[in-house]
């Protein structure tokens, strides 16, 4: 019933009307049929509005489609010639728009989006998420900061499959159990032990955390629910044998690194003991879930939640492909990657492509990644392992440099001019002649030069990117779905 406008229903209204004032005046078989017409025009409008008070049509509808392929915006390639007259003008260079499209082949291979605060990177997710959803294929969202409008718009779209995780509102939200769906009891520790830090002197903490872990599922396994609560009942509440055995205060020691992360994730919508989100029910029945982690309110809690869910997928897309089991199309879609990024996520981008994982993920800035990787060269490996690169204004030089090397250099034709002057003394007779000789040159040169000038990153409009899409360049902008 949302396909509704608000002419058809002031015709059903009408129509409702005469027929009831119809069964009024007359009797009979004509009164019988004018009544029934009046219900049923009646229950449709309730129906309508039940449906939506105000239906829309899809903001897909109005963007260009093309089989085996995404939309990204209006564009245009990004050619030398283009460069070559933003270099001279000082501009940026214009050309005709068309539609830019991302084909399949290339989706496997993940698309990365950089850019400041509020310029339009969950728009461009918004835009991709509403493209997976219409395809009907399954899709994950991982917004640690929670967009409204977009958790809005793709529960429109994605109707009876939408699914929401909530933190900040439980009582709207479906359970779901990290640690309940694994093949080894290792990958319990490993899930638990990477959301420990793991530089400098932290990592031997890690290690022992990691021992622990491993303790107490195997000894937990087939007896009990493996959840957050149960591990900080068993390893630090009540430790079980053998952790019962060791030294208290020594013990506790070594814990210490746990202790915080159970007692953050030991809530009850990560703990159900039965049921729950189920990876494997959302791709068979191809469900669309909103994790919305609220990371304003509580950033550390919404961080580690955003880290283990990604462990817990990488698990499950893992387990897929070694088993060999219908390779379908998952969509994961992550905002704000600093939030949810661990070093387990880089093994993800590289080795998903076969089981049919396609990502889409977010972020300001690589200092962001480097920052939650501990590692300059963990966050290179992540841009790395994505074929495709958005960067939309960048306050940043060192990421406006980095992408110009990205887009690579060619050689440019520079014009140059000069001219100099030195003073010419000439004698006629008795009368001296003070002059001046001057001296004109104009020269062409061939420079390397970046294709993207770094000091036009930081000048993009909003909603304005430069894609780097299969090796070439391309400029594009963000349609602003209404």
């Amino acid at each position: 019933m949302r396909w509704w406008d608000r002419g058809v229903r002031i015709r059903v209204a009408l129509i409702s009307l005469n027929a009831a004032g119809l069964a009024i005046v007359s009797s009979g078989g004509l009164r019988l049929a004018a009544s029934l017409l009046a219900v049923a025009a009646v229950m449709l409008l309730v129906r309508s509005w039940r449906s939506g008070a105000t239906p829309k049509d899809s903001p897909l509808d109005a963007i260009p489609s093309s089989p085996g392929a995404v939309y990204l915006g209006q564009g245009f390639e990004w050619t030398l010639e283009a460069v070559q007259e933003t270099v001279e003008s000082g501009n940026p260079a214009r050309r005709t728009e068309r539609p830019l499209f991302l084909p399949e082949t290339l989706l496997n291979q993940h698309l990365l989006v950089f850019g400041t605060t509020g310029i339009g990177k969950t728009r461009l997710l918004e835009l991709l998420a509403l493209q997976a959803i219409a395809r009907g294929d399954p899709v994950i969202v991982i917004d640690p900061k929670g967009d409204s409008r977009l958790r809005d718009r793709l529960r429109l779209a994605a109707d009876a499959r939408f699914r929401l995780f909530s933190l900040p509102h439980p009582k709207r939200s479906v359970r779901y159990n990290p640690l309940g769906r694994y093949d080894d009891v290792r990958e319990v520790a490993d899930r638990v032990a990477a959301l420990l830090p793991s530089s400098g002197d932290a990592l031997p903490f890690r290690n022992f955390g990691w021992d622990i872990i491993h303790t107490v599922v195997r000894e937990l396994h087939g007896k009990r629910p493996i959840t957050f609560q149960t591990l900080k009942r068993a390893a630090i509440d009540q430790p079980i044998k053998p952790l019962s055995d060791r030294p208290r205060d020594h013990y506790l020691k070594t814990a210490s690194g746990l202790i915080p992360i159970l007692s953050k994730l030991s809530i009850d919508l990560l703990c159900p003991k039965e049921g729950g989100l189920s990876w494997d029910d959302v791709v068979d029945r191809r469900e669309v879930v909103y994790f919305e982690l609220g990371s304003l309110l509580a950033g550390e809690s919404a961080s580690a939640v955003a880290r283990t869910t990604l462990l817990d997928l990488q698990s499950f897309v893992g387990a897929r492909y070694a088993h060999a089991k219908t390779r379908e199309t998952i969509w994961l879609f992550v905002d704000e990657l600093a939030d949810a990024v661990t070093t387990e996520f880089v093994g993800l981008l590289g080795k998903s492509r076969g089981a049919g994982l396609r990502i889409v993920a977010c972020g300001q800035t690589t200092a962001d990644l480097e920052a939650a990787l501990g590692s300059r060269a963990r966050a290179l490996q992540v841009l790395g392992n994505a074929n495709t690169m958005i960067q939309m204004r960048c306050q940043n030089s060192a990421d406006a440099e980095l992408f110009a090397g990205l887009s690579g250099d060619r050689l440019l034709r520079l014009h140059s001019e000069g001219a100099s002057y030195e003073p010419a003394l000439l004698g006629s007779g008795l009368r001296t002649v003070d002059d001046y000789r001057a001296k004109f040159s104009d020269s062409t040169s061939y420079r390397e030069h970046p294709m993207v000038p770094p000091w036009l990153l930081s000048r993009l409009e909003r909603g304005r990117f430069y894609a780097r899409i299969d090796g070439k360049i391309f400029q594009g902008r963000v349609p602003l779905l209404r």
